[in-house]
């Protein structure tokens, strides 16, 4: 199940074609959530402007094709890290 905070990261690199002939939208989701690193959902939705709720829809659609991987999020005693939790403030206060 995806969350609000579940990492999403596309399954290939822009720039490597396969991503040629999918809906303009889909393009700009994979291109927001480039390997390694990826991004959150509740993110990748902000900077589409869509509602958590259908983004999450889309996002399990592209990880049924198997366009996206999503790992769940951080597990408490990784997210009391101090300076990863001013980063991602400092993230979300940029969108």
């Amino acid at each position: 199940m995806l969350t609000m905070d579940t990492t999403i990261t596309a399954a290939a690199a822009p720039g490597d074609g396969t991503h040629r002939g999918l809906p303009t939208e889909w393009q700009h989701v994979l291109a927001l959530c480039p390997p390694p690193d990826g991004r959150a959902v509740a993110e990748v939705a902000a900077r589409m402007g869509m509602r958590l709720t259908p983004m999450t829809l889309l996002l399990g659609e592209l990880a049924d094709r198997g366009l996206v991987r999503h790992r769940p999020p951080l597990e408490g005693a990784e997210a009391t890290d101090v300076h990863l939790l001013m980063r991602i403030r400092d993230n979300l206060a940029r969108i």
